[in-house]
């Protein structure tokens, strides 16, 4: 019998974006990177998946927002929600893990960009935590 892939769908505040995930997703990365803490108000939490596992139930309010020159941000228009990021040429994208209902039935695994943290909270001695992305954290 073939095992059955798990489903996952997620959406911001608004339900302006909202994405079907069929397939394996990454664990959390908690990212401490001065974009991320711009962007999110906080550091970031987010999953990955391979972007062909991702369909778009509803895309009417997403904009994306060029970050860098490797990366790009994408964003609910109407509600303002942080949702996704997007190395270009890569063939996964990162969508924020606030996005999915309870239970989420996902685990944080690290911290990256850990140098980048600010003083007004600790980050959990129990994760592993990097300076840097660790290239070995693909979906």
């Amino acid at each position: 019998m073939k095992k059955r892939s798990v489903t996952r769908v997620a959406s911001c505040l608004c339900g302006g974006v909202k994405v079907r995930i069929l397939g394996k997703v990454r664990p959390v990365l908690n990212c401490h990177c001065s974009q991320c803490m711009k962007t999110h108000g906080n550091f970031s939490a987010y999953t990955e998946c391979f972007e062909e596992d991702l369909k778009f139930l509803k895309k009417s309010t997403l904009i994306w927002f060029q970050s860098s020159s490797f990366a790009k941000r994408g964003f609910c228009s109407n509600c303002g929600g942080s949702v996704f990021y997007k190395k270009i040429k890569s063939d996964s994208i990162s969508v924020s893990a606030g996005m999915f209902n309870y239970p989420t039935k996902l685990k944080t695994s690290s911290n990256i960009f850990v140098k980048g943290k600010l003083d007004y909270y600790s980050i959990d001695k129990r994760l592993k935590n990097f300076h840097q992305f660790s290239a070995n954290k693909k979906v």
